[in-house]
């Protein structure tokens, strides 16, 4: 899957990171980044009308996989910015990357450089294939053309060419 942070920001949300999230080392449990991830991923969807539904048809996510980084700890606030990728026949990738937005309260006060949670440095980064799911015929769909088109002014193109049945 080609990653580039330069392409244009799909979506993006902020939240605190919350003291439960953390595991026993102090930082963030790498299972959480997924459910930030999804988060991302789902309030797009809401966003351009597309809500997930498992009825008719839409996305249904065939792979996952995260990059990390840098730990996260607490307090933070986070950033998670959704971009698209690769645009395929029935499939496309999307990217999020989650950045610290300042540093925590414990680095600032022990004036420590290269702690934990500096300032707008990204932590970890996601990507995803989804693919264009007819739930009622349980079957990959073709990606629809208004999808298509909302991907490829700020993606890195059509490779549908290319793309096996996925």
């Amino acid at each position: 899957m080609k990653i580039t942070h330069q392409n244009p920001v799909l979506h993006t949300m902020r939240f605190p990171i919350r003291w439960g999230e953390l595991d026993v080392l102090g930082h963030v449990n790498n299972a959480q980044y997924l459910r930030y991830f999804e988060e991302s991923r789902t309030a797009w969807c809401e966003s351009i009308g597309r809500p997930l539904r498992n009825t008719g048809e839409g996305m249904i996510l065939l792979k996952a996989s995260v990059t990390y980084k840098k730990p996260v700890g607490y307090p933070a606030t986070a950033r998670v910015e959704l971009r698209a990728g690769r645009i395929g026949n029935t499939s496309f990738d999307l990217i999020n990357t989650l950045t610290i937005e300042g540093k925590s309260e414990e680095s600032e006060k022990e004036g420590k450089k290269g702690e934990k949670n500096e300032k707008n440095e990204i932590a970890a980064v996601g990507e995803f294939v989804i693919v264009w799911f007819d739930y009622v015929n349980h079957k990959p769909k073709s990606v629809p053309v208004e999808i298509r088109q909302l991907l490829a002014r700020v993606g890195v193109g059509s490779e549908a060419a290319s793309e096996a049945a996925t």
